[in-house]
């Protein structure tokens, strides 16, 4: 029998979370394997809000609400319009398909098996830009679409009116949403106009002024960095944001070394051969790697205030007492000194242990042949970057749209 997730329909902010789970858990490079997911969305929120892992391109934050729009123009009831819904964003991924730009295509290699929608991979993040102007679920919505559609024909009675403009919204999406092209979705693509553009950069800077991605939006030069504490214009970032992420490459670059350990415990459990072999040797010549590369970074990390970092990880989060100790614990052991201590002290492998054990119970790996027979060789590897890769692909969408002019909102 297959696992499944289940959840009441009362938290769209909660149902996210679990369907971003299940969708990092198919990327074994990007899992949560050592319970540090929260913290993680805490600083990609704070930097990068409204953006996910899963999102591609920056002009699906139209596709969606153009959609649906058309399917009230087009008067498709509540009960059918989950099903009109999926059907129009199948034929958005084919019309796309034809185009020469098809990277970050949403169902390029799902084809017809694919579960999450553009409008569900969107969905918190129109929100979170004010474009999404109904404060519910998806499935709340398709519910009552025919009654939030209502205002557009005059079908609300007043008492209805006010109460929903007293919850700050009176119609379903924001009112100066750019035109959809005529043939829309036939013919559409990526690119961008200049009005599309400045909309969205307007809706970031109007919705989240305080954050890296409305700083990038507005005076960012370029994308081309591998995490965003690289970004050339650094030093110009307002100083809250360079606060939060001295903080963010701290826990990023110590917790690597975990992960990696994680990994190299792992391929030391296999049987013995060759795949074991080269496993144990990438993983060790991996954290001797790490140690070299945060030799210049001791001081940093060990002088690093980690009461500030608590204090900041907590604004949006609740970090559990298991996870700050197994944070607290791995950073004052210091392992990246050596690459002897971080391959093979015992202390800190018993951290790791103890911890896997913790999170997943008897599910976890270490000690367990059968559960170990599902790793792939790689899993949760990846350094965290707060969700640079898909914002980074979106600012380069906004900037390309403005020709690279200033977009002050």
């Amino acid at each position: 029998m297959g696992s499944t997730f289940t959840w009441l329909d009362h938290s769209e902010h909660d149902r996210r979370r679990v369907l971003e789970a299940v969708d990092r858990f198919k990327e074994t490079n990007t899992r949560d394997e050592l319970g540090l997911g929260g913290i993680r969305d805490t600083f990609a929120d704070l930097l990068f809000p409204g953006t996910s892992t899963i999102q591609t391109r920056a002009r699906y934050f139209l596709f969606v609400p153009w959609m649906y729009r058309q399917l009230h123009e087009k008067r498709v009831g509540s009960d059918k319009v989950s099903a009109r819904a999926r059907k129009e964003e199948i034929q958005l991924r084919d019309a796309l398909l034809e185009t020469e730009d098809t990277a970050g295509v949403l169902g390029k290699v799902a084809g017809a098996a694919l579960k999450r929608l553009p409008s569900n991979v969107y969905w918190q993040g129109l929100g979170a830009w004010k474009i999404r102007l109904y404060p519910g679920s998806q499935p709340e919505y398709h519910r009552y679409f025919e009654r939030l559609h209502d205002r557009e024909r005059g079908g609300r009675d007043k008492e209805e009116e006010e109460e929903l403009r007293a919850e700050g919204w009176a119609s379903p999406w924001h009112l100066h949403l750019p035109p959809a092209p005529a043939s829309f979705p036939d013919g559409a693509g990526f690119e961008l106009n200049a009005d599309e553009a400045r909309y969205l950069a307007e809706r970031i800077c109007f919705s989240s002024p305080r954050s890296l991605l409305a700083f990038l939006v507005r005076r960012g030069k370029s994308v081309e960095a591998d995490y965003p504490w690289t970004h050339p214009q650094l030093a110009e970032f307002p100083s809250h944001i360079r606060d939060i992420l001295h903080h963010g490459q701290l826990l990023a670059e110590s917790m690597h070394g975990a992960a990696l350990l994680y990994n190299l415990m792992l391929a030391e459990e296999l049987p013995s051969g060759p795949k074991r072999d080269e496993l144990t040797e990438w993983f060790r010549g991996s954290l001797a790697a790490w140690c070299t590369e945060l030799e210049p970074r001791h001081a940093a990390l060990s002088g690093w205030d980690r009461s500030g970092f608590w204090t900041l990880a907590q604004q949006r989060t609740r970090v559990s007492g298991a996870t700050h100790d197994f944070v607290e614990r791995w950073v004052a052991r210091e392992p990246w000194a050596s690459s002897a201590r971080a391959t093979d002290d015992p202390v800190l492998r018993n951290q790791v242990r103890d911890r896997e054990r913790q999170l997943k119970g008897p599910r976890a790996r270490l000690g367990n042949p059968r559960a170990l027979e599902l790793w792939n060789g790689a899993s949760g590897v990846d350094r965290l970057a707060y969700r640079w890769p898909s914002a980074s692909r979106i600012l380069a969408d906004i900037h390309a749209g403005l020709g690279g002019h200033d977009a002050r909102a």
